[in-house]
């Protein structure tokens, strides 16, 4: 009996500390928007790639016709999309604001919700478009990575006049 329990007592021990390696922290997910952050100024869509899941999905929401359009991509799509945009654009630039962060009670995943104002220029014609952007987080083969990116993206200038 007491050697049962004694074994008992140690596999919960010892998954307590395997499930607590496993756990993710606002400082990683920090350091993921940050290095997403810098990878879209330079427009290095390789750098963004390494951040991105293998189960990535971006959700994107734009009005089209009077109603709202939904497209889901994976992340291979994602980062095809992204490219050839970075061809169309001669300028661009990004702000995040209204960051908040938060971890799940189980510890294994976290979220972000920010507010991203972008400033573009395609063919010759500035747009300003501000988007609240919300992603999960989690750990993949031991670092952070994100697994979903979504947003209510509004087309054109939305910037307050």
């Amino acid at each position: 009996m007491t050697k049962s329990l004694t074994v008992t007592v140690l596999l919960v021990l010892l998954s307590f500390t395997a499930h607590a390696a496993e756990q993710i922290t606002r400082e990683q997910i920090k350091q993921v928007i940050s290095a997403t952050d810098t990878a879209s100024m330079d427009h290095n869509t390789a750098v963004i790639g390494t951040y991105l899941g293998d189960s990535f999905e971006r959700i994107i929401e734009f009005p089209y016709e009077d109603q709202m359009a939904t497209v889901q991509l994976n992340k291979i799509e994602y980062l095809q999309l992204v490219d050839e945009g970075w061809a169309r654009i001669s300028y661009y630039d990004q702000r995040r604001d209204n960051l908040e962060i938060h971890i799940m009670p189980d510890g294994l995943s976290g979220k972000s919700h920010s507010t991203i104002t972008e400033n573009i220029v395609i063919d010759g014609v500035k747009i300003t478009s501000r988007f609240r952007e919300y992603s999960t987080y989690q750990l993949e083969n031991g670092r952070p990575v994100i697994t979903q990116v979504s947003g209510h993206t509004l087309i054109g200038d939305t910037t307050p006049r």
